[in-house]
């Protein structure tokens, strides 16, 4: 396929399907023109020429992109494919070994003229390395790390490794606590826009109890998925290791699903951020009078959105200074737009190269 609006109206149709919108959001062909002028500055700058300052330019698409992706949740998958489908390359797909069904299962759906642009592995050959004109890749840093160790300097690198989110509440605790519920347990806090944490201004104990309250009305509406022998295995630990620690600190205070483990809320007074073992634990904590890496500790670096209730731009930008990429409003962190800068990359424009004529 060589046209972009005749991908812009193929993707339209294929976004539409329920298997697809779960994990992408609606998406119009509109929406995925004007994706495309903002990023690019022209909707068909990928099939001519338009004037660039003195120059005629035109944006060149890699001619393979092999996307490496994770397990986690398949939102980040769909999203990295979808931008390899727009701009018109050709999709190496690697998934997980043991598969990701939620995108392979969906791929079939799609219109052929789209399916065709695809492939789907398990395992990478010698040769899928050595196609790949870009590399998306997207896992743990240690994944990064020896994916990085085969890049060649022609080829194009955009690493997504480690990430985590936070809240951040200073007023309305009763709606926040809802929208926090949310942003903790969609997708089963598995990725990287999951909230970890929540800091509250004012009582911060009290807001961890309303928390409570609405993550058990959350798991009663949209149950969490099965958990494996391992993942039970570390909540219990995280309950019994708080159970202990609370003993010798009042401040320290555990709420949890009852007889299950669907859900789990720590108030915690150490302002240092803690990575949760996932699976709907998270923890609550009063916001420090500083709040900054260095009272964040290790795990700041590692922050990928900050979701705040209530939310306005002065509030944003008094926390601009963290190592965030996105900054949003609370009941929206695993909502992404479409517009938005993944870990800090334009998620098209980073793909492309240009021509220049002049």
């Amino acid at each position: 396929m060589s046209l972009t609006e005749d991908r812009i109206q193929l993707l339209a149709q294929a976004c539409s399907l329920d298997e697809v919108r779960k994990w992408t959001g609606n998406i119009s062909s509109g929406d995925l023109r004007a994706w495309l002028e903002s990023e690019l500055g022209s909707a068909t700058i990928l099939d001519e020429f338009h004037p660039h300052g003195p120059l005629l330019s035109k944006a060149i698409a890699p001619e393979t992109i092999l996307h490496i992706v994770s397990g986690n949740t398949a939102h980040a998958a769909f999203q990295s494919l979808i931008r390899g489908l727009l701009i018109g390359s050709h999709n190496l797909v690697k998934v997980p070994s043991a598969g990701l069904p939620e995108l392979t299962d969906a791929i079939p759906l799609f219109p052929d003229a789209l399916r065709q642009m695809i492939e789907i592995h398990t395992s990478l050959s010698d040769e899928h390395w050595s196609d790949a004109n870009a590399v998306v890749a997207i896992g743990s840093d240690a994944s990064i790390e020896a994916i990085q160790a085969r890049i060649e300097p022609h080829q194009t690198f955009i690493p997504h490794s480690h990430k985590l989110s936070i809240g951040l509440v200073h007023d309305d605790f009763e709606t926040a606590a809802a929208l926090a519920a949310r942003d903790v347990s969609l997708y089963n806090q598995r990725g990287c826009l999951s909230l970890h944490a929540i800091y509250v201004s004012g009582d911060s104990n009290s807001f961890a109890g309303m928390l409570a309250t609405e993550m058990e009305a959350y798991a009663h509406n949209d149950p969490p998925a099965t958990l494996t022998n391992s993942e039970a295995g570390a909540i219990r630990n995280l309950r019994e290791a708080v159970r202990f620690q609370a003993a010798n600190d009042p401040g320290l205070k555990l709420w949890e699903s009852e007889e299950s483990l669907d859900w789990t809320v720590i108030h915690d007074p150490s302002p240092e951020l803690k990575l949760s073992c996932l699976n709907r634990c998270v923890y609550v904590k009063a916001l420090p009078d500083t709040f900054d890496v260095r009272t964040l500790g290790a795990e700041s670096k590692h922050l990928s959105t900050i979701a705040l209730h209530p939310f306005d731009q002065a509030k944003a930008l008094a926390v601009e200074h963290l190592p965030a990429h996105r900054i949003c409003p609370m009941g929206q962190s695993q909502e992404p737009s479409l517009y938005w800068h993944h870990d800090g990359f334009a998620p098209l424009a980073s793909l492309v190269k240009w021509k220049d004529i002049g």
